[in-house]
């Protein structure tokens, strides 16, 4: 059996396979590099994910850990950046891709952004710490408590330079995503939207990344993704609690890129990453034609997460997979990027 070498409050444990890695956790690797775990199913020999920062060669950086500044590779979450930077792929059958991952045995740390969150609240060791214990407590009397809410980021490792860096949440499992999402959404007073000259050029670097125009990435905006608290600016991501294997999923055989317009559900798997919603009805305006039905959409860009969750009218572009008589479109995946746009801006 393969084992894994953690450390936890000093000490250096062994665990075996079953060690249970969620979405947003951080990994250190055995050349000091730091990786993001991306999604709650993984394989028994390594983590789905990307590397994110590395030791700098030379030169200063806003990013350090034990004295050594780090190198931040991936500006922003993209699939071909990720793969770029990222040295080890694996074949997923249920994505029909090749996924960056980390063999198990480079991991020698890992980092759980609950236990984190926790660590800051009873010592906090600088001021962007001391502002996570003011937005968390406040989250947390809204909510009935912090259980499932951690910290992510570059908050995660202790890496973060508290004069430059966001405060990154993550919120695990539907029941506690729901609770955030409502909580955030009816205290806009203290959770603050993006307005003005923030929002303009948050729309515009979204748009110049994704291809939607400005006005399409502003209506998928939400205070509960992202927003201000006390000046500092911070992201709340949504992931399930369900840890689970990539290896039992059924297979998938890309058809092509197909374009849609459809009439999205939604619902809660949307608060899960990737983020999925079921299609009730649509129509097939381009690309590859469908042998099935199409059954749902399912993206690895959070940014149309608010979308999938809430439902209505979306125009998709993606890539067309299909297995066992049905059929789903897969958005944000290197091969095809893809978007999916609110339905009365297509």
């Amino acid at each position: 059996m393969m084992r894994l070498l953690i450390k936890v409050g000093g000490y250096t444990l062994m665990v075996g396979n079953n060690l249970k890695i969620l979405d947003h956790y951080y990994l250190r690797l055995a050349n000091n590099c730091f990786f993001v775990v991306v999604g709650n199913r993984h394989l028994g020999y390594g983590f789905i994910g990307y590397i994110k920062y590395c030791p700098l060669q030379e030169g200063s950086s806003i990013w350090a850990s034990r004295g050594i500044p780090l190198e931040r590779l991936v500006k922003w979450y993209d699939a071909r950046e990720i793969h770029e930077y990222t040295p080890w792929k694996t074949y997923i059958p249920y994505y029909d891709a090749e996924l960056p991952y980390v063999p198990m045995w480079l991991v020698t740390e890992f980092y759980n952004p609950v236990d984190r969150l926790l660590e800051i609240i009873r010592s906090p060791r600088d001021g962007l710490e001391q502002e996570v214990i003011e937005v968390s407590t406040c989250l947390g009397s809204l909510i009935g408590g912090l259980d499932d809410v951690g910290v992510t980021g570059s908050l995660l490792p202790g890496i973060h330079n508290p004069l430059f860096s966001d405060i990154d949440l993550v919120v695990y499992g539907w029941r506690k995503g729901l609770d955030v999402v409502e909580a955030i959404s009816e205290n806009r007073d203290v959770f603050k939207p993006f307005t003005g000259s923030r929002l303009l050029e948050w729309s515009k670097r979204i748009s110049e990344r994704t291809g939607l125009t400005r006005r399409q990435v502003e209506l998928l905006y939400r205070n509960w993704r992202r927003g201000v608290f006390n000046g500092r600016e911070y992201s709340v991501t949504y992931s399930g609690n369900i840890h689970g294997s990539l290896s039992v999923l059924q297979g998938f055989r890309t058809i092509g890129v197909t374009e849609i317009t459809a009439e999205l559900s939604g619902g809660v798997d949307a608060l899960d990453y990737p983020s999925k919603s079921r299609i009730e009805r649509y129509r097939v305006i381009g690309g590859s034609n469908t042998p099935f039905d199409i059954v749902y959409v399912e993206s690895f860009e959070s940014l149309y997460t608010p979308l999938l969750y809430e439902g209505g009218k979306a125009f998709i572009r993606g890539l067309l997979q299909c297995s066992q008589g049905l059929c789903k479109i897969l958005v944000g995946g290197v091969e095809e990027k893809g978007f999916i746009a609110p339905g009365d801006t297509a």
